[in-house]
């Protein structure tokens, strides 16, 4: 039986909640598409759970689109990318349908390529004859100056509470349920502008005790990571493989996390040793991913750290114990002075000017924080962002430490 997420998916983009302009953005593209201009591709990224996925499939459906679609588990390698992007170049394909090229969770997508993919998605924005829209978490990823400059983006926001209640109430009418309005607007509002989220919620709560609303927490990235470290530390089955691929937490925090906790869950010796065992290869697999940039180690690294780990569970565990958080993060966290920070900019800018880091310091940084002052005048904070990045690899935050600290 279809879940209320894939039952009630949005066809067209008048039934996707919230972002009203961004969705006319659309609606004006898609028409600028059909009357045969030109378009450049866009870029739609936001929150998790904002519709930027739903959107970009409802633009397809309602335009008569065949969808060529990429996502961040596939297609990491320029030789396969290349044969797959080869009918995109075109306008139709051999049946005569028109081709949109999706590429969902770009952001994801960039952190497992190397430098031949980018070179093919490069020209690829340049020259195709099909459209092409892109989804993203954070537009502002480092990651993603490559494309910046092909693409028109649109931000997605989170709709408000009243919005994400509005669409549980037509669901509840549609399904026949009886649910009172309070307990609605308490799912609508915990989930913090997630539609998914809340239309879980919703469905979960259907014939449940009232009890079970107070363990409806508001929705961020580390309620997720514990749902996925429960998932591995008590199924005992490779399923729980499936929750973490499933899962938007980073695979290498998560190892981290795995790698903090083991101790905490399991309780016999035996499956501690055995599980640090099979964690130490998945990261083995993890950094011949990275040392190589052949990401098909990646595949055994998220078998290990996840269903690997479970079977190690011989049934003797602590449910009791909370998560810790992993201290490698919390020694960087705490650890990260302004002037590491400082020596941290220096060392990456020294080899751009060819002079040693008490330089860069006391006469590059000053300029620097001139150049970006004129830079957002002229010609705006975000283009200027985007030359910073491009020409001296300082990321957003690097360069407004920069504009904001005072020169001695």
């Amino acid at each position: 039986m279809p879940s209320f997420c894939e039952k009630y998916v949005p066809l067209t983009l008048n039934t996707i909640i919230g972002n009203r302009n961004q969705i006319n953005r659309l609606i004006n593209y898609g028409a600028d598409i059909q009357s045969g201009k030109r378009v450049r591709p866009i870029l739609i990224y936001g929150p998790t759970g904002t519709g930027k996925t739903a959107a970009v499939h409802a633009f397809a459906y309602s335009n008569g689109f065949e969808i060529i679609e990429f996502d961040a588990s596939d297609y990491r390698d320029a030789e396969t990318l290349q044969k797959r992007l080869l009918p995109a170049m075109t306008s139709r394909n051999l049946f005569g349908s028109k081709i949109i090229v999706i590429f969902d969770e770009i952001d994801e997508i960039s952190a497992k390529l190397d430098k031949g993919v980018e070179g093919i998605l490069s020209k690829l924005f340049r020259e195709s004859k099909s459209p092409i829209l892109l989804t993203a978490n954070d537009y502002w990823d480092r990651r993603l100056v490559f494309l910046r400059e092909h693409v028109e983006r649109i931000e997605f926001k989170k709709p408000g509470a009243n919005e994400v209640a509005a669409l549980l109430q037509e669901i509840i009418k549609k399904e026949g349920i009886s649910m009172d309005s309070a307990t609605v607007d308490i799912i609508a509002s915990r989930a913090n502008g997630d539609v998914r989220a809340a239309m879980n919620d919703l469905e979960a709560m259907v014939d449940a005790s009232p009890a079970l609303l107070e363990n409806l927490g508001m929705r961020d990235r580390k309620v997720e990571t514990f749902a996925v470290l429960d998932k591995i530390f008590t199924s005992r089955k490779l399923a729980s493989r499936n929750a973490a691929l499933a899962s938007g937490v980073d695979k290498d925090m998560l190892l981290k996390w795995i790698d903090q906790n083991i101790p905490v869950r399991y309780l016999s010796k035996k499956d501690v040793a055995n599980a640090y065992s099979i964690l130490a290869l998945a990261s083995r697999f993890n950094n011949n991913a990275s040392r190589t940039n052949y990401y098909g180690y990646l595949r055994y690294a998220n078998d290990l750290m996840s269903g690997g780990v479970s079977l190690q569970n011989t049934g003797y565990i602590s449910t009791i114990n909370p998560y810790l958080f992993p201290s490698v993060i919390r020694y960087l966290s705490t650890t990260k002075t302004e002037r590491q920070y400082i020596k941290a900019i220096a060392t990456k800018l020294s080899p751009i000017f060819h002079v040693n880091r008490n330089e860069i310091v006391n006469g590059y940084m000053p300029l620097l924080k001139l150049m970006m002052k004129n830079g957002e005048e002229k010609l705006g904070p975000e283009e200027t962002t985007i030359f910073m990045e491009r020409n001296f690899n300082l990321e957003k935050e690097e360069a407004d430490f920069i504009k904001e600290r005072e020169s001695n």
